[in-house]
């Protein structure tokens, strides 16, 4: 078993390994090119420095020669005496020697734009540097080329600046032959008379630079491999073994052994809690073995208790569909004694009222002279009969309503028209209490397509209500207005009539409901007219609401989307 968990252990070892391999060698790689990087500012820094210091040497000389010039030209008697000896000669002799004395390995030499001797002319890389002097300002231009042998070396030009005793051979006037022969250049004191050009080879330091790396990384490479081989070494006595031993106790474990020995503690103090939770594990483990039976007993129980109570659930849920089903034949059978209540109000009790108001309509435009007696009786008579007519239209209409076969029609709908038909059947029994009925449709109420009868229905139940409700000398007033941006009928119906108790107002719309008992009494009526204005608004997709205060009148409002067929522009149509 050991065998097998070294096995399983050998490949997370390997993988440390390649993780620390790849690390290592991204480290070594990186650390390589920035020491190379380093040492190569350093070396380009150092070879700058050297090349100023072969520059200011020559400079030195050159210097020296100039202020030599007196002692030089002139005899002892005081006489000039020119001996060919100058600055600029001096200087091109000393790089002379210097470039022979190093083998022709470092070079130093003069160039200007318009030498005065064909080898002084520059090549690209002076070129270069004498246009950034004249272009940029610049006193210096270095850099890195291949000579013409393939090899790679240091390039250093200076800018050389005229003094005072440069014009004598370069000053003014132009084109005038100096003391060696040659014609004036013109120039002024500051201006760039040419340029010192110093290359130097980089092979010893290149070799230097090489050498110093490989030393670096060879001894970064050693220290690392040290490093892990002691972090690999540690791995393994510290981690590996002890979770081999550890697995070997859990296969114990999982054999059912839970006194199985497991590795002492001692390791890194992950394995120790992990030890320690494994040793726990099996404690409960044996605990829970020990009780398991038990446990299964209980469990089994439980569920024969379950199967148990859901079949006494099956047998109850039997039971309510069996009542669900009666319930449904007695709906049924409702349904059916509903359908025939409406069948007897429709043609037993609708076709009798309405032969009695058209025998007492005969009766009174028969002609003959009548009794008071008997008109009263016939005004009594045909009263009455017009208000049961009424309630057992809206018990009709309610039925409708509620049990959902009402259809919506979509007819064309004047609402001038309209208004004035309702208004007009309303008017007989408002000039019999006195009461006076206004009736506006506004400018911008448009012919729109709607339900005819069901807005009939509603604004007939809204103004009998407001007439009924309103004493003589009284006021009812029905408003049309038209919202465009939704396309919504907002029709008003108010009066000045006995008005409705704020706490009576919530259930107004309600069936069969009314402000109080005493008008219940004195006004008569079903109750049913409300609640019909509030279904019948409803099936059409509108709204229906009630302002009021006792004693002062109220206010009912119907708001109805409707469909615009055209835009009306005529005046305000008032009828009084």
């Amino acid at each position: 078993m050991g065998k097998k968990g070294a096995r399983r252990a050998r490949p997370l070892v390997v993988r440390y390994i390649a993780l620390m391999t790849a690390v290592a060698v991204v480290l070594i790689a990186l650390f390589g090119v920035m020491s190379y990087h380093e040492q190569s500012r350093h070396m380009e820094e150092q070879m700058l420095a050297e090349a100023r210091v072969l520059e200011k040497s020559v400079r030195a000389t050159w210097d020296f020669i100039d202020f030599e010039q007196p002692n030089i030209n002139y005899d002892r008697d005081g006489t000039y005496n020119f001996k060919g000896l100058y600055c600029s000669l001096v200087g091109k002799s000393v790089g002379k020697l210097f470039t022979m004395s190093t083998d022709n390995q470092y070079e130093l030499r003069y160039t200007r734009l318009d030498p005065r001797n064909a080898l002084d002319a520059p090549d690209g890389f002076e070129q270069a540097a004498l246009d950034a002097f004249y272009n940029e300002g610049v006193a210096e231009y270095t850099g890195f080329v291949e000579n013409e042998e393939g090899k790679r070396e240091y390039r250093y030009v200076g800018a050389i600046y005229l003094t005072e005793s440069c014009l004598e051979c370069h000053g003014s006037p132009a084109g005038e032959l100096d003391v060696t022969g040659f014609p004036k250049e013109g120039l002024a004191v500051g201006d760039i008379g040419g340029a010192v050009s110093i290359s130097m080879p980089t092979d010893l330091y290149e070799a230097g630079i090489n050498r110093n790396t490989l030393l670096i990384i060879g001894f970064f490479v050693l220290f690392l491999t040290v490093t892990f081989g002691a972090s690999l070494l540690f791995f393994r006595r510290r981690v590996t073994e002890p979770l081999d031993n550890l697995e070997t106790a859990v296969a114990e474990v999982g054999r059912g052994n839970f006194q199985a020995s497991l590795p002492p503690e001692g390791g890194v103090r992950e394995i120790n809690d992990l030890t320690a939770g494994v040793k726990a594990m099996a404690g409960e483990l044996d605990a829970l073995y020990a009780t398991l039976e038990e446990k299964v007993d209980t469990r089994t129980r439980l569920y024969r208790e379950a199967n148990e109570m859901l079949e006494e659930q099956r047998a109850a849920l039997a039971r309510t569909n069996e009542l669900l089903e009666q319930s449904n034949d007695k709906l049924a059978q409702e349904n059916e004694y509903r359908t025939n209540i409406v069948a007897i109000l429709s043609h037993e009790l609708r076709t009798p009222l309405t032969s009695i108001l058209a025998f007492v309509d005969l009766w009174e435009t028969s002609g003959e002279q009548h009794s008071r007696e008997s008109r009263e009786c016939f005004d009594k008579i045909k009263t009455q009969s017009q208000v049961l007519l009424e309630m057992v239209n809206n018990v009709l209409d309610m039925v409708r309503v509620e049990s959902g076969v009402l259809e919506i029609a979509r007819d064309p709908v004047d609402m001038v028209d309209l208004a004035s038909t309702v208004v007009d059947g309303i008017a007989p029994l408002a000039q019999k209490k006195g009461v006076d009925v206004q009736f506006a449709v506004a400018s911008e109420v448009p012919l729109v397509r709607s339900d005819w009868s069901q807005l009939e229905k509603i604004l007939g139940n809204l103004l009998s209500n407001a007439v009924k409700f309103t004493d003589a000398g009284g006021r009812v007033d029905f408003r049309t207005g038209f919202e465009p941006e939704t396309a919504t009928l907002v029709l008003t119906v108010a009066d000045t009539g006995i008005g409705i108790a704020e706490d009576r107002l919530e259930g107004i719309f309600d069936r069969f409901v009314q402000a109080d008992a005493s008008i219940s009494r004195k006004y008569r009526g079903s109750g049913l007219g409300l609640s019909l204005v509030k279904k019948t608004a409803e099936a059409l997709g509108g709204t229906v609401s009630v302002e009021s205060r006792v004693g002062e009148g109220s206010v009912f409002s119907v708001r109805i989307p409707v469909e615009v067929l055209e835009e009306e522009s005529d005046e305000d149509f008032d009828c009084r």
